[in-house]
């Protein structure tokens, strides 16, 4: 089995004006992950909590503490031993991954593109830019079938599997043609082009 690997870089586009800026922004805005799961997590962790201390205080109000919080069963906690320093350990691990969270972008389930026009957003799923990155690919010379595409934030990985046995030259070909498909696309971040050829028997 003969490999090789090729990369290109995608070409630099030219000044934009600041219409396709602020669309830029815009679109980068709207399809920015909002974190659903996790901040649906936070947010039932959070009531639970409120729902619980209500109780208590409430029940107390009336004259009927029912307790749900065992404060006197706290009293006697050791602070200092290492049953308590786990779970507090563990409280602090869990509200770092809520606060990175918030804080750091997540990855979108649609790339934004660039646009010319700030109230008109445009994006396309990122199943359907790995469709058109591997029909680019496989209109490329020498390529059989394109097994596998990678979008990563920076780089688009393309595994496909040629007949030739000497392919050498052929992965460059492969790249200036997803790299043409991303330039007709559009998305708004650039991304490099990595190719990986596999010769197929038969």
């Amino acid at each position: 089995m003969i490999t090789h690997a090729g990369r290109r870089r995608a070409p630099a586009r030219g000044a934009r004006t600041s219409g396709e800026r602020r669309a830029d922004r815009a679109a980068r805005h709207a399809f920015r992950s909002r974190r659903v799961r996790i901040g649906s997590v936070a947010a039932l962790l959070l009531t639970a909590a409120s729902v619980i201390a209500a109780i208590d205080v409430i029940s107390a109000m009336i004259g009927s503490s029912l307790h749900v919080i065992a404060y006197r069963a706290l009293l006697d906690v050791r602070w200092n031993g290492w049953e308590t320093r786990a779970i507090s350990g563990g409280l602090v691990l869990v509200g770092l991954v809520f606060l990175l969270a918030g804080l750091l972008p997540g990855r979108s389930r649609v790339v934004p593109l660039h646009g010319g026009v700030p109230d008109v957003m445009m994006g396309v799923s990122r199943r359907g830019l790995r469709r058109a990155i591997a029909a680019a690919a496989e209109d490329a010379t020498g390529v059989a079938r394109v097994r596998r595409v990678r979008l990563g934030a920076r780089r688009v990985k393309v595994v496909a599997e040629t007949p030739v046995r000497d392919a050498r030259g052929l992965e460059d070909g492969v790249a200036e043609a997803v790299g043409e498909c991303l330039e007709r696309i559009r998305p708004l971040r650039p991304r490099t082009v990595s190719v990986r050829l596999t010769h197929k028997e038969g």
